[in-house]
C-alpha cells in the first residue's frame, strides 16, 4: 500500500504544478479550479481502482462520512464551504490526509 500511496502523491504533486503552470499563463480562475477538480477527482479514480479492497473500504467510508459520497468534495460544496476559485485549484494539488487505519 505505501508504494501506491507514494506514486499517487507525486501525481497529485504533479497536478499541483500543472495548475501552477495554468495560474501563470493566466487561466480564468473557475476554469482552472474546476479543471483541477475534475482531474484530481481522475486521479482519485484511478489509484483507488489499484487499491486492495479492505483499504479501500476504510478510504471511501471517510469521503462518505466527512463528505457524503465517496469520492470526496465537490467543487460546489468547497465553494459552499466558503472557499475560493484559487484555494479550490490549489488544493487540488495536495494530497490529502490519509485516512487513520492504512
Amino acid at each position: 500500500m505505501g508504494d501506491l500511496r507514494l506514486a499517487y502523491e507525486r501525481a497529485v504533486a504533479e497536478l499541483g504544478a500543472q495548475v501552477a503552470d495554468r495560474v501563470a499563463a493566466g487561466v480564468a480562475q473557475e476554469q482552472l479550479a474546476r479543471w483541477a477538480a475534475g482531474e484530481r477527482d481522475r486521479l482519485k479514480q484511478l489509484y483507488r481502482g489499484k487499491t486492495p479492497p479492505a483499504a479501500l473500504a476504510i478510504i471511501e467510508a471517510r469521503s462518505l462520512a466527512q463528505y457524503g459520497n465517496s469520492i470526496g468534495p465537490s467543487v460546489d460544496q468547497l465553494r459552499a464551504g466558503g472557499k475560493s476559485w484559487a484555494e479550490i485549484a490549489a488544493s487540488a494539488g495536495r494530497a490529502g490526509k490519509q485516512p487513520d487505519g492504512l
